[in-house]
């Protein structure tokens, strides 16, 4: 059985994910601007709905493409994680669709508020702050040390064999 991934490790990768999903997303937006006059005018009229959808279609194609090549994220797969199921085999299309819609609406229900209305703002920061702690405790206590979508897809990241030279 492989060893378990530790917190530090997954929001590492969690966080240089993120920057690069930000970096492209800030690419897509310069991008449509320029293609597009009636998306540029819809970005000046609500920009943090026009940001966020970009946002999120990017780092959906990014997790979906990423995963169909590596099993894992792109700094998942450069500290050697993949992703698998509870059997330790790559997970099914099906399955990792469900677990980005469960990580999607983990990561994005506090933004909404926010946006909806600015006056949880401090909400929504104590809402993530909860769910960094919740987080933390489930992977700690795990055995596989999944998160809420891991459980809920019954999936998990383990680290790669090391390759053994023939030497």
């Amino acid at each position: 059985m492989n060893k378990k991934v530790e917190l530090s490790t997954r929001l590492m990768t969690f966080v240089l994910d993120s920057l690069l999903i930000i970096v492209l997303s800030s690419i897509s937006l310069n991008l449509l601007a320029e293609i597009s006059p009636q998306l540029s005018e819809f970005y000046r009229q609500d920009y943090w709905l026009y940001w966020w959808i970009i946002q999120l279609a990017t780092a959906l194609g990014y997790h979906y493409v990423a995963w169909s090549i590596w099993q894992a994220s792109p700094m998942q797969h450069f500290l050697k994680l993949k992703l698998v199921d509870a059997n330790e085999k790559n997970l099914s299309t099906l399955q990792f669709l469900f677990r980005l819609l469960f990580k999607t609406i983990i990561i994005n229900t506090p933004l909404i508020l926010t946006v909806s209305n600015y006056n949880y703002f401090l909400l929504s920061g104590l809402i993530y702050l909860g769910i960094l702690l919740i987080a933390s405790k489930i992977i700690y206590e795990s055995p596989k040390g999944q998160m809420i979508h891991g459980i809920l897809t019954d999936s998990h990241l383990i680290y790669l064999p090391e390759k053994t030279s023939s030497n």
